[in-house]
């Protein structure tokens, strides 16, 4: 089985888990524990680009929350997870219970270092929808290859030939697939992979970019179904600027119709019906509300 968790606070627990890999906004961390493989996802600076906090944590199944420091960062992440709706491993340094008892996170277990490994493995990942989805964070070219994408199968199963759209409504051919450096026929749907392209030049792909069943367009505006955080009391109120982070994709948003939350994208991102997003804004806790998209236009 394949496992993406986040490690959105502790860069030592990442390196604990697996051995760095690529690195764009987020730092891959990747461990093969016998049958298993596990990729443990970084925010590389979220003080300075917040944006990749959010991304590792709307790209995973689980949240491994370290409790070495006890800080503003740490609540920002409990806050976050728990929007998101996120499972919770929590490490046992320090003791949180009455922090965890007053933000009324229920789906979260805590874990030595030494059991993390088991923990994490001990998930029973949710089903999937229907489709293929390949969320890409890098792309370039390779002499006697061509075109390479790395990226996260977040749906279904991809398979070695199959023909994908991208955003721009290229059909794509998935020509050879490659996961922890071992050439595959298949891949499922929290896979690691890095794939060879046919059909697309490498300079045509950027990090947001999705190859998928059905074409998924980049969009400028976006309607949302709103979930806010208990600890805040601020509305979103139109006119009102803001960050919105859709899997490897950020955007600042201005928000056109409260009634319908509708949000005018400042740089166009590909995002699908149903998909869940984040929503943050400068002051803290900065991620403070998340979404589901009722509507996009591109």
């Amino acid at each position: 089985m394949n496992y993406v968790v986040a490690v959105p606070v502790d860069k030592n627990l990442a390196e604990f888990i697996g051995k760095k890999g690529a690195q764009n906004g987020i730092t891959f961390y990747n461990r093969k524990a016998d049958d298993n493989v596990v990729v443990a996802l970084f925010p590389t600076n979220p003080q300075e680009k917040f944006y990749g906090f959010t991304e590792t944590m709307l790209l995973a199944d689980q949240v491994i929350i370290s409790t070495v420091n006890v800080d503003r960062l740490l609540g920002e992440a409990l806050i976050t997870a728990e929007l998101l709706g996120k499972h919770l491993i929590i490490t046992e340094e320090n003791d949180i219970k009455a922090l965890l008892a007053g933000t009324g996170i229920k789906d979260f277990e805590f874990s030595s270092k030494e059991q993390l490994l088991e923990k994490i493995t001990a998930y029973k990942k949710p089903a999937g929808s229907a489709g293929v989805r390949i969320d890409i964070d890098q792309a370039f070219p390779v002499k006697g290859i061509g075109s390479v994408a790395l990226g996260i199968v977040t749906k279904g199963t991809v398979k070695v030939h199959d023909k994908l759209l991208h955003n721009s409504g290229k059909e794509v051919e998935i020509k050879s697939i490659q996961s922890q450096d071992v050439d595959q026929k298949e891949v499922d749907s929290g896979t690691r992979v890095g794939i060879a392209l046919k059909g697309i030049d490498s300079d045509e792909l950027e990090k947001g970019d999705i190859l998928s069943t059905a074409r998924i367009p980049k969009s400028k505006s976006i309607s949302l179904s709103i979930k806010r955080s208990a600890f805040v009391s601020e509305e979103l109120k139109e006119g009102g600027r803001y960050m919105i982070t859709a899997n490897f994709s950020h955007s600042i948003a201005f928000l056109d119709n409260p009634k319908d939350m509708r949000f005018t994208l400042e740089k166009p991102i590909a995002v699908e019906k149903g998909q869940q997003v984040a929503i943050s804004r400068e002051q803290q806790p900065r991620v403070f509300a998340s979404g589901i998209v009722t509507e996009a236009t591109a």
